[in-house]
């Protein structure tokens, strides 16, 4: 049964913050790659968390392990652009995320 987690990643000092995220380098590789675990099912849910600019990440995962090993995977946690800095399951009361529907495939 998959838990559910969230992540914290970091922009790092690689980061240009005088260009949005979409001008960054090697954003187009980072975009397929986070729309992949969008279609894996893998992210419920991601966001900006401002002012900070660090992003929160909700994931359905079976481990916090597999969450640290897909998200090493990120284009830009291999360029130095962001870092995953913290991972914890989470076990949410009020509003949580809803679980993903198996595939028909």
């Amino acid at each position: 049964m998959k838990k559910t987690f969230a992540a914290i990643v970091k922009r790092t000092e690689a980061w240009d913050h005088s260009r949005e995220a979409h001008e960054q380098d090697g954003f187009a590789d980072h975009a397929a790659f986070v729309a992949g675990l969008e279609a894996d099912n893998f992210i419920a849910m991601a966001g900006l968390m401002e002012p900070s600019t660090d992003v929160l990440f909700i994931f359905w995962a079976d481990s916090e392990e597999e969450v640290r090993q897909r998200m090493a995977q990120d284009p830009w946690q291999q360029d130095g652009h962001a870092r995953l800095v913290r991972v914890e399951e989470v076990g949410f009361r009020i509003g949580a995320p809803q679980a993903p529907r198996p595939r028909d495939d």
